[in-house]
């Protein structure tokens, strides 16, 4: 099957594709089909055979190309930066290049060394901090659940508050890592909660309906829990859907004595504790959490 054609017009044949030139030449391949299956051009194989042709073997000629603009220790000093510091930007990646360096390389090519040994700027995980205990928790949790059924799953209510910050949050950090390394420890920025300007909603979510959306006003409490959630929202959605699980996080309101009771006779999904990536209700807030700030959420 032909190879992808993502290579640039400009990018040097390596050794091993000149190898594979002259052999299917020699198999009576012609340049056209050569260059398909390559991803080259077939003025490139016609040049590469013709060298071979000409001269009896393939090589770079001398001065052809524009040259690097780093040498070998430069390369090495950017990686082991870039590996050493992975939320480092580019500028600073400049300032600890040897000091005998001039001109120094421009940001663009780092850019592109660090590109050529799998590193590439993304935007890092963000989590709360765990600790060992909140680890096994998490597995405590996950281990008898890996084998449910979608069936089993969309028994399950989600249901979560979250804040949105009016306030700016650029979230700009990003990290050097390679694709596959996301939830690296090395390359997660943790978050932690802040006081800002913002508005706190409740909502939940199963596999085919969803609750209104509840704007808090002030602190929640579980009396507040109870009479303008549970009692209004949640017990007539967990009522209608015959062997529906209802699943909270372990905020103060949730686990409280009078919650609880309000609870008694339903499913309740035990959750462990800062697990909120585990919940697919994140998602709903994570998709609004850039448009927050534009139009305001009015009180139903």
């Amino acid at each position: 099957m032909p190879l992808r054609r993502n290579r640039r017009q400009y990018e040097q044949l390596t050794d091993f594709d000149r190898g594979r030139i002259i052999g299917l030449r020699e198999a009576g391949w012609s340049n056209r089909r050569i260059g398909r299956h390559l991803g080259r051009s077939d003025m490139v194989v016609a040049r590469c055979w013709q060298q071979w042709i000409t001269e009896g073997r393939v090589y770079r000629r001398g001065g052809s190309g524009r040259p690097r603009n780093t040498n070998d220790r430069e390369d090495r000093a950017i990686r082991r930066v870039a590996t050493s510091a992975p939320t480092t930007s580019l500028a600073s990646i400049q300032r600890h290049l040897p000091p005998s360096r001039h001109p120094v390389p421009s940001r663009e090519t780092i850019r592109r060394r660090l590109t050529e040994v799998g590193l590439r700027s993304r935007r890092p995980l963000r989590r709360l901090p765990l600790t060992p205990h909140h680890r096994q928790c998490r597995l405590d949790f996950c281990r008898p659940r890996a084998t449910w059924s979608v069936t089993d799953w969309r028994r399950v209510i989600f249901s979560d508050e979250s804040r949105f910050s009016l306030s700016a949050d650029d979230h700009r950090t990003r990290v050097w890592r390679r694709t596959g390394q996301r939830s690296d420890p090395a390359f997660i920025v943790e978050r932690h909660t802040a006081i800002s300007q913002g508005v706190t909603v409740w909502g939940a979510i199963s596999w085919d309906t969803r609750s209104s959306l509840v704007v808090l006003q002030g602190t929640l409490t579980a009396r507040r829990y109870v009479d303008d959630i549970l009692t209004p929202i949640v017990l007539p959605m967990l009522s209608s859907r015959p062997g529906a699980i209802y699943q909270q996080d372990n905020a103060r309101p949730h686990t409280a004595r009078l919650s609880q009771q309000c609870l008694q006779g339903y499913d309740v999904l035990p959750w462990p504790a800062r697990s909120p990536d585990l919940s697919p209700i994140e998602h709903v807030w994570t998709r609004w959490e850039g448009n927050c700030s534009r139009p305001e959420i009015q009180e139903n």
